[in-house]
């Protein structure tokens, strides 16, 4: 008869277990079944207890080894203090940079309008001086002109040659002398004017070759500062992924990654940029090469009478043709000083 609440069975191991008041135990191979295979026996006899069928056959093993428990990933949470204060401080940093590359390119661009009033200035006055100038020379060529002419009438009157075809030719003669200075004026004043369009096209392409330098540097500038400040924050989440990583900590990491890689765009569309200097050396000031005036030929007769003639400046009489002719005529007519 075997003991109440005694019991043993095959496990699944092909060992024989024994439930009895001592626990459960196995017995190895080092057993014996009756030839009913419902008693047991080992060494000592019979067992006293009744067999039952595997009461946990999937749970059954043998020399299972014991369980280790390994301790969890501890995250460094003074690595992460001090790289996620890092990062909350680039985007001011980012924000200082662009204010002073801003400021860099406002103070270039302010010393090209400086300079670019200046030779305007310079422009705006030098054609007022040559227009007052080309005024000046004009009434000096006429005020030549009717003394000029005033003093021949005067010579002729005196040496009775005066009159008639004489004086319209002595006016055409002076009239064309003062011409000839209002209009050597006028190609002096165009002239002059030319050569100052021309200075102050020059130095405004110059200046608009600068203006074009400067707003490409300001440009690359700004995409660097921008390119180096996504590189460093991609390198900061990559940080923080491995430190969450480490620890175990799956969905931060990929969400430090996933930030580290959307950034990916930005740096690689301003890697060839790099930051430079500005072109601050001063447009050159353009000095235009200006004609002076000549001065107005001054119609006058520079000689005394001598020799049958009267005067050798700009109208010459002879003295012997005056008394011969009723009509008194110009024998030769010549500009002089």
């Amino acid at each position: 008869m075997a003991n109440p609440g005694y019991a043993w069975w095959v496990g699944g191991d092909g060992n024989v277990w024994i439930k009895d008041g001592s626990g459960t135990r196995s017995m190895g191979n080092q057993y014996t079944l009756g030839n009913d295979g419902s008693a047991l026996f080992d060494g000592g006899g019979l067992i006293s207890a009744a067999r039952i069928n595997d009461p946990n056959p999937q749970k059954t093993v043998t020399n299972t080894a014991p369980t280790q428990t390994v301790a969890k990933p501890v995250l460094n949470q003074a690595a992460v203090n001090n790289t996620q204060a890092t990062i909350d401080q680039l985007p001011a940093i980012l924000q200082a940079a662009l204010q002073s590359e801003d400021t860099t390119y406002g103070n270039t661009t302010s010393g090209y309008n400086a300079a670019e009033g200046t030779q305007r200035k310079t422009y705006d006055a030098s054609t007022t001086t040559n227009q007052q100038n080309y005024d000046s020379n004009f009434m000096d060529s006429i005020r030549a002109g009717i003394k000029g002419l005033g003093g021949l009438m005067a010579l002729l009157r005196g040496t009775g040659a005066a009159g008639g075809t004489v004086d319209n030719q002595v006016k055409d003669t002076v009239g064309g002398v003062t011409a000839n200075d209002i209009r050597g004026g006028a190609d002096t004043q165009k002239e002059n004017q030319g050569q100052l369009d021309s200075s102050l096209s020059t130095f405004l392409t110059d200046l608009e070759q600068k203006r074009k330098q400067a707003d490409d540097t300001h440009v690359n500038n700004t995409r660097s500062i921008q390119r180096d400040n996504a590189t460093q924050m991609q390198d900061l989440f990559s940080k923080m992924a491995g430190y969450y990583g480490d620890a175990g900590m799956t969905g931060q990491a990929n969400d430090f990654m996933g930030r580290a890689g959307a950034l990916t765009p930005t740096i690689a569309a301003n890697t060839a940029t790099q930051v430079s200097a500005y072109d601050t050396t001063p447009v050159a000031v353009q000095a235009p090469q200006l004609t002076a005036f000549a001065a107005p030929t001054q119609p006058n007769v520079l000689a005394a009478p001598s020799d049958g003639q009267v005067g050798s400046g700009i109208f010459t009489i002879s003295n012997n043709k005056r008394k011969d002719s009723t009509t008194p005529a110009p024998v030769a007519v010549a500009q002089g000083a």
